[in-house]
């Protein structure tokens, strides 16, 4: 009995650390045994400007997103700084192309009604599933927003207490490195308004 009982918790103990440690290869199946929450999907970025607002905000408060995901387009990694941004309230991903005002679909952070003081890195290494969708209006699905992304549909938007509406906004576009063949390589995008 107690040579039966050792021996069934070796194999349990070697079949966990087999598991644990993704090492399980067998013809087929380890792709399928890995989880897909990396990065190395499709890239985007959005440089913010006061005067990207609509109407046009004069503003010295400036920022960059930066967005990746993951290869099956089911995680979106992101990074969002603000130089000079004073009394930050929120910021989002909204649905609509450049020039035209559109819903939130992904929050990005905050609220908080009286603001935060930013000067640098604000949101650091966060993540977004489709979970997060708030607004359907680009897509029920990450994959969707990706695609609305590459399409040039989707910008970032930084709101404060100063200007509730959005104080910096920036479409959100390839960075050049999206790592997916889907779209081409630049998201629909030629150029930056900074290059």
């Amino acid at each position: 009995m107690r040579n039966a009982y050792l021996t069934t918790l070796g194999v349990l103990a070697a079949v966990l650390t087999v598991a644990a440690l993704g090492t399980l290869v067998l013809p087929g199946l380890a792709g399928s045994v890995t989880a897909d929450n990396g990065h190395g999907g499709p890239q985007f970025e959005a440089r913010l400007r006061g005067s990207e607002e609509v109407p046009p905000v004069s503003t010295n408060t400036s920022g960059k997103a930066d967005f990746e995901f993951n290869h099956g387009k089911t995680q979106l990694h992101f990074d969002l700084s603000v130089e000079d941004g004073q009394r930050v309230q929120q910021a989002h991903i909204h649905c609509a192309p450049k020039g035209q005002n559109g819903p939130i679909i992904i929050f990005l952070g905050g609220f908080h009604d009286k603001g935060w003081d930013v000067d640098g890195n604000w949101i650091g290494d966060a993540t977004a599933t489709d979970a997060n969708i708030t607004n359907t209006a680009c897509g029920s699905t990450l994959a969707e927003i990706a695609d609305a992304m590459a399409q040039g549909r989707t910008y970032a938007n930084v709101h404060t207490v100063a200007h509730p509406a959005g104080e910096i906004r920036g479409q959100i576009q390839s960075d050049g490195d999206n790592g997916d063949d889907d779209h081409g390589g630049n998201g629909g995008n030629s150029r930056h308004e900074d290059d």
